[in-house]
Parts: structure tokens; C-alpha cells; sequence
């Protein structure tokens, strides 16, 4: 019998919820944190994406595991679902590991002192050293970082402060993007957003696992034009069109119940159907683990 081949890399969803925590019996099923995704490449080498509610039970893990690696975390942007975990992420509180931050939006005011705003009164209570245990790196010195045998590569988001879109790479190619606030506008016909949609899909061919934003239905986003966010039709749409094999629904509305994301999926999986692809989707949940 062939031996089986490990993992490139293995992918877990700690916080999935757009917006702010929404914890209660009508999330149970897809989870009520914020944005966290935890990368391993296949060296053991930790990516974390984004800083949201969700990065505190990881922290937990983290500690409890006896974590002493440096750990990478990467930031789309500074909007407070995405960072307001930081100063609860345990690894802080320890001598070891080094947590090296790097931020992909294009916001004036510099990351550290954006992260010591989160770490320092009147926001947190003053911590001795807690700070200082961060390696933090604005994205022009950090351009294309490698951490451990995974490259971490930004395309700019459709969506207020200049979110990032990233997507890793092993030494074999792609193998999954995280774009958790973009807004595709499949509705405007402008040349230059129909560019924009034209280079992102030349940025995620081919990706074994797209994470996308589905905020919303096709049927609310008029309401939302320039929100920065996309419908899970949307987000199915884009990734027919640039050939990833998994799509993973992404950045739930805080309001929308464990129903109504099931339904959202159910409709997306019936448009792939109809367009005789082999896309798989599912909906994140908080525990969600998959492997390319």
C-alpha cells in the first residue's frame, strides 16, 4: 500500500461572524467570534489571519499546547471585528513565543502604534512587557513575508481602509486565499471595478480553498452599495470564475441565525450545481478543520 502523502497545509476556523460577536442560541451552529483562521504549514510553521473574538480560544489552545514557535499573524485591516482579540490572546501574557504582526491595509496612522492603542489604557488595562513581546512590521518592510515554508501574498479589497486579500503559498503554488471583507459589485459594469474583479481573479487561480466574504443576499446589497462586503452568490460566482476546488463562505452577518446561513449555502451548492461545477462549498464554523 502507497504510503499517504501529508498535508500542505491544514486550515481551522476559530471565529467566522462578521461585524461584531453575536453569541447566543441563534449561532451555535456556525459561531458567534469574529474573524480568525489558523494556518499550519507543513513545517508546523502558525499564520494567523486576522485578530478578531475568535483568537482568544485559539490563544487558550496555544498556551495549554505548549506552544514556543513564533507565531505570524496577518491582518486585513483595523476595523475593531478584526483586531478586538488581540489584547485577550494569551501567547501575550507568556515570555515565549514572539508574535510577529503584519497588516495589509493602507491606513496612514502606523501599526504599532495602532497595536499599543489596543494593548494600553483606556482600551486594556497596562500590562508590563505586553507589548513588547509583538514584532510588528508595516506591509512595505514585510512585502511578500515568508514564515516558514509558506509565503504570505496581498491583492487590495474592494472595502473601506484598504482591506487586504491573502493568499498563501507553499513552494508548490497556492493553496488558500482569505479575503473576509470584499465587495465584488458583479452589479457594476464600470471598466475599471470589472479590471479590478479581471486582476483578482488572476491573483486566486486555481486556489485550493477560497475564503470569501457572504455577508449578504443578492437581494440586500443594494442597500449596502460601498459597505465593503459581498453576497454568498457573489462569492460563489467568483470562485467558478477563477477555478478554486473549495469555497468557503465567510464573515456571517451578525443578525443572520444558523438557519439562514444553512439556507445561503444551500442556495449557493444549487447554483454550482446548475453550472455543472465541481466547486465545493461550505459555510465556516467556528471549529471548522480542512487540509490541501
Amino acid at each position: 500500500m502507497a504510503a499517504s502523502v501529508p498535508p500542505r497545509a491544514r486550515i481551522r476556523f476559530w471565529g467566522t461572524r462578521g461585524t461584531c460577536p453575536s453569541p447566543g442560541p441563534r449561532t451555535v451552529r456556525y459561531g458567534g467570534n469574529t474573524p480568525c483562521v489558523e494556518v499550519r504549514g507543513a513545517d508546523g510553521a502558525l499564520i494567523i489571519l486576522d485578530a478578531g473574538s475568535g483568537i482568544r480560544a485559539l490563544g487558550a489552545q496555544l498556551v495549554e499546547s505548549g506552544h514556543t514557535a513564533p507565531i505570524h499573524l496577518f491582518l486585513t485591516h483595523r476595523h475593531s471585528d478584526h483586531v478586538l482579540g488581540l489584547a485577550h490572546f494569551a501567547p501575550l501574557f507568556n515570555r515565549t513565543p514572539r508574535i510577529r504582526v503584519c497588516g495589509g491595509d493602507g491606513e496612514a496612522e502606523s501599526l504599532a502604534a495602532f497595536t499599543r492603542s489596543m494593548l494600553t489604557p483606556p482600551l486594556f488595562p497596562y500590562v508590563d512587557g505586553m507589548s513588547t513581546r509583538l514584532d510588528i512590521m508595516e506591509w512595505d518592510v514585510c512585502r511578500d513575508p515568508l514564515a516558514g515554508s509558506l509565503t504570505v501574498r496581498r491583492f487590495t479589497a474592494r472595502h473601506p481602509g484598504e482591506a487586504a486579500i491573502f493568499r498563501l503559498d507553499d513552494d508548490a503554488g497556492p493553496l488558500v486565499a482569505y479575503a473576509p471583507d470584499n465587495e465584488l459589485s458583479y452589479h457594476d459594469g464600470a471598466e475599471a471595478v470589472r479590471a479590478w474583479r479581471r486582476a483578482l481573479c488572476d491573483f486566486l487561480a486555481d486556489v485550493p480553498i477560497l475564503v470569501h466574504d457572504a455577508t449578504y443576499r443578492d437581494e440586500e446589497l443594494a442597500r449596502y452599495i460601498g459597505w465593503g462586503h459581498s453576497s454568498h452568490l457573489e462569492a460563489a460566482r467568483l470562485a467558478l470564475e477563477c477555478g478554486a476546488r473549495t469555497l468557503v463562505l465567510f464573515h456571517h452577518h451578525p443578525d443572520r441565525d444558523d438557519d439562514g446561513v444553512e439556507r445561503m449555502l444551500d442556495e449557493c451548492r444549487t447554483f454550482v450545481s446548475r453550472e455543472g461545477a465541481p466547486l465545493r462549498v461550505l459555510a465556516a464554523w467556528e471549529g471548522l478543520a480542512l487540509a490541501v
